[in-house]
């Protein structure tokens, strides 16, 4: 079985499929930097960034925003890429690649669909950090990877900033103070404020084995089931009829050839000297 990790300085070892997502982050975060700074370019980073003012125009900027980072300054693509590999790395070693790539993809499209939400519910006079015009980076996936993290390993440590422990379960609490205080002082985050409550609501539902959303699943199954057994009536099974099997198209129709060790006992003559019959 699967334990929680030890208590440990050293670095974990990503999968593959986190060292894709780092990867393509990085790549990406030193590419449209640089095509900024030096090539007068951003055609890559337009075609990337989700732009909130026209949100279901093109619907791939709801994930490929995720992978985005500031191109004004190095500490963005840093910070976001310590925070999925130290607390990634865990969850892909005991969920898979694959939960963990759908996971990142449904807290960054739960980001900028809450920044979405909010822009269309705030009233237009407010402050300008509730109606950014574009949105990007990883920061509602860095939540959704701490609230899950907190939530399957509630009882290990975790060292903030590489030195102050704290165990999973208030790693929970610490993830949403930060948040709030991000939102209260309402920080340039480029995610927008208000998408790291998109992601801690993915990591709440979708984050823990098992997760709020398949317990809820499993639970409507269950109760479905339950319905049907209890208008079951026994002429129902009784009538019920496996359903036939159908020939291959184009083969010859089945008949009996008739043969056997049956008929062929049955066509012989017995012998006059029984004395040798068993």
């Amino acid at each position: 079985m699967d334990g929680p990790p030890p208590i440990s300085f050293s670095f974990p070892r990503p999968g593959r499929a986190l060292t894709a997502v780092l990867s393509a982050t990085a790549v990406l975060g030193v590419f449209t930097a640089f095509a900024a700074k030096w090539l007068s370019g951003g055609a890559v980073f337009a075609a990337l960034v989700y732009d909130v003012t026209h949100p279901f125009a093109q619907p791939w900027r709801l994930l490929s925003s995720g992978l985005l980072t500031d191109r004004s300054h190095w500490s963005h693509l840093i910070f976001s890429l310590l925070g999925l590999y130290f607390l990634g790395a865990p969850l892909e070693r005991r969920w898979g690649a694959w939960r963990l790539l759908r996971f990142l993809a449904l807290a960054v499209v739960a980001g900028n669909l809450t920044t979405v939400a909010v822009d269309a519910v705030v009233p237009p006079d407010a402050p300008g950090p509730f109606h950014p015009a574009v949105v990007f980076g990883p920061g509602a996936a860095i939540a959704a990877v701490a609230i899950a993290w907190s939530r399957e390993y509630a009882d290990s440590v975790v060292n903030l900033m590489f030195f102050l422990p704290v165990r999973g379960r208030v790693l929970l609490w610490v993830t949403i103070a930060v948040c709030v205080l991000d939102l209260v002082y309402a920080a340039g985050l480029p995610e927008g404020v208000v998408a790291p409550f998109g992601g801690i609501a993915a990591g709440l539902l979708f984050g823990g084995t098992p997760s709020l959303a398949r317990t809820a699943w499993l639970h409507l199954r269950l109760a479905v089931l339950r319905r049907r057994a209890t208008s079951l009536r026994v002429e129902d099974v009784l009538a019920s009829r496996a359903p036939s099997r159908r020939g291959r198209p184009g083969a010859p129709p089945l008949r009996i050839v008739p043969g056997g060790l049956e008929d062929v006992l049955k066509k012989r003559t017995p012998p006059k000297d029984k004395r040798y019959l068993n």
